[in-house]
């Protein structure tokens, strides 16, 4: 139960793109005198990467910023201290479609700006999203710049990319009990399409497999998202699979934080997996 409990947080916090609902609030006022408080591990990761790190007022226990910093927990993406919240006076909180709608409107009946954070569908989601965060915290010039340059990155990569031969045909993933996949329509699959190659499981709506399911695609290539322990205990899982292509030739390997919704953590992991899949 808590592997899946973990793994529904993973996937639905593949949430993100600024969806907003405002109240009376200093939105517009310089952004160093903004009291923060966020609800989505990735946007905390964001808001740090924009310089408002000492803004932050509260935070979630998964949120790494809790890590040293206890002191900021308020809760979880689901679960929340309303009470706490509103004694730390934040400017503005950012919220997932995780959060209960009970908690939000007693934010917002408070004089709180609320951002709720739906899902992110793709790479450049992920890039408008990261722009739309530094509007809501007057940072909007560097978060522009940001994704300028990580664009130009991301198409530097995929130049180098030479494959002359058959598409590699990947198995992603995401989750061990129960087995979870990438699928079609998520930010993630864009890893597989810029690398060249395909998802052996794009034609599913559904993220959950079993293991007969993945020997009968037989892939060339599995990555595994690290999941703690968990991603190199299913890589010695897979390997036991004798007649699968990617066990055959030696192609398995595990991404540390595939799973974060972030343009630094896409551009970073899909660096590592390009050069997983064609060694160079």
């Amino acid at each position: 139960m808590k592997n899946l409990y973990i793994l529904f947080f993973a996937l639905t916090a593949l949430l993100s793109s600024c969806g907003n609902n405002t109240n009376n609030s200093k939105a517009n006022n310089n952004s160093n005198e903004l009291r923060i408080i966020s609800l989505v591990p990735s946007i905390t990761l964001e808001i740090e990467q924009l310089g408002l790190k000492n803004n932050i007022v509260g935070a979630t226990s998964y949120c790494e910023i809790t890590k040293d910093n206890p002191e900021l927990i308020i809760g979880s993406a689901i679960e929340i201290n309303e009470e706490k919240i509103l004694l730390l006076k934040p400017d503005i909180v950012f919220s997932s479609t995780l959060t209960k709608p009970k908690s939000e409107k007693i934010l917002r009946d408070n004089g709180i700006k609320v951002i709720t954070m739906p899902r992110l569908y793709s790479f450049e989601d992920l890039c408008s999203h990261y722009i739309e965060l530094g509007k809501s915290l007057d940072k909007e010039e560097d978060a522009t710049n940001f994704v300028i340059q990580s664009k130009n990155k991301l198409d530097s990569i995929m130049a180098s990319i030479i494959n002359t031969g058959e598409k590699p045909r990947i198995f992603f993933q995401i989750g061990a009990k129960p087995i979870a996949t990438v699928i079609d329509s998520t930010f993630m699959n864009d890893f597989i399409i810029f690398a060249k190659a395909e998802n052996i499981f794009s034609d599913l709506d559904n993220i959950i497999v079993s293991r007969e399911s993945v020997v009968l695609r037989n892939p060339s290539h599995i990555i595994i998202s690290s999941m703690g322990t968990v991603g190199t205990n299913e890589k010695q899982v897979w390997n036991n699979y004798s007649d699968i292509d990617a066990v055959i030739n030696n192609n398995i390997f595990v991404i540390d934080g595939a799973t974060t919704p972030t343009v630094a953590a896409f551009i970073d992991n899909f660096e590592k997996i390009k050069t997983g899949i064609y060694k160079k």
